[in-house]
C-alpha cells in the first residue's frame, strides 16, 4: 500500500513539470497568429520575402527562425550554424528586413 502511494504521490510531483511545455506551444501559437495577421495587414514582410533579401549575407546553415517583438519593433530572429560550428544569432527588422544586429549565440 504504501509503495502504491509513494508511486502515486511522484506521479503527482511530476505533472506540473510537464505544464511549460504547453505554455511554450501556446506561446508559439499565439507568435504564429501575431505573425500571420501582421503580414495580411502589411506590417510586417513574410518570411520567405526576409530570407530572400538577407539569405546572401548569411554565412552558414539556418537552424531556427522565431518572430517576437522587441521593445514593440516586430523581428525575425534567426539562428543560424556557422561553418566554423558556432551558433549565430541574427536579429532581422520584419519590416525592412534590415539586419539589427548579429552575435554569437554560445
Amino acid at each position: 500500500m504504501k509503495r502504491h502511494l509513494t508511486v502515486l504521490l511522484l506521479l503527482a510531483a511530476l505533472i506540473p513539470a510537464l505544464s511549460p511545455a504547453r505554455a511554450d506551444d501556446d506561446d508559439d501559437d499565439r507568435d504564429r497568429t501575431r505573425l500571420k495577421a501582421a503580414v495580411e495587414r502589411g506590417e510586417v514582410l513574410p518570411l520567405s520575402e526576409i530570407l530572400a533579401r538577407v539569405k546572401p549575407g548569411i554565412e552558414g546553415r539556418i537552424v531556427e527562425i522565431e518572430f517576437e517583438y522587441s521593445h514593440g519593433a516586430p523581428i525575425y530572429e534567426i539562428y543560424v550554424l556557422g561553418r566554423d560550428g558556432r551558433r549565430l544569432e541574427y536579429e532581422i527588422d520584419a519590416r525592412t528586413a534590415k539586419i539589427l544586429s548579429f552575435e554569437d549565440d554560445d
